[in-house]
């Protein structure tokens, strides 16, 4: 079934909409709840609450792109999730490595007092994104978005995980380097 048929599932509230969105999407979301949550359990919970939210959202909202709309519903309900696992000492998945690596300001931290500075954030990652080679973009996405190992990023990169830490040690080193000439980070 196409997106837009399935779009249109949800505007007229049919419960087939959920239905055709987890056999047509449920793996990819709960191949993305596993990397941040590692417990099957937490991340089958994530996709349903993905497509909970994705229940209540559309309508009013109309994504012009499914997928990456419910990927970024999945994975902030993961992430969510994980957050509350961790204050909870039940353990996490790779979502507080991640922000220590990239060491920026997270959503209880300086930048996130003022939506300005949200976005002008969002707008120098983003610029930065497009400076880089089209590898380096995928293995940062893959590390910084999907939270995937280094060892995964190196066997679908052919390279080793010294190679691909290597790589993100220097993307991290350049993307702050970015951030503070643009005034968006403070040592």
């Amino acid at each position: 079934m196409k997106d837009s048929e399935i779009i249109e599932l949800y505007f007229e509230r049919s419960e087939y909409a959920v239905e055709h969105t987890r056999s047509k999407y449920g793996g990819l979301l709960r191949s993305i709840a596993r990397r941040i949550l590692r417990d099957e359990r937490d991340a089958e919970e994530a996709v349903e609450d993905a497509c909970f939210k994705a229940w209540n959202s559309i309508p009013p909202n109309s994504p012009e792109n499914l997928s990456a709309y419910l990927c970024r519903l999945c994975r902030n309900t993961a992430i969510d999730r994980a957050k509350r696992n961790t204050s909870l000492k039940r353990g996490g998945g790779e979502y507080e490595s991640v922000l220590d690596e990239l060491s920026l300001p997270s959503s209880e931290g300086d930048m996130a007092d003022s939506a300005v500075d949200r976005i002008a954030l969002t707008e120098a990652i983003n610029r930065f994104l497009v400076s880089l080679s089209k590898e380096n973009r995928r293995i940062f996405i893959q590390r910084y978005w999907y939270m995937c190992t280094s060892e995964e990023i190196a066997a679908e990169h052919f390279i080793t995980p010294a190679a691909v830490r290597m790589k993100l040690s220097r993307m991290r080193t350049k993307l702050k380097e970015t951030l503070i000439t643009e005034g968006l980070y403070y040592e």
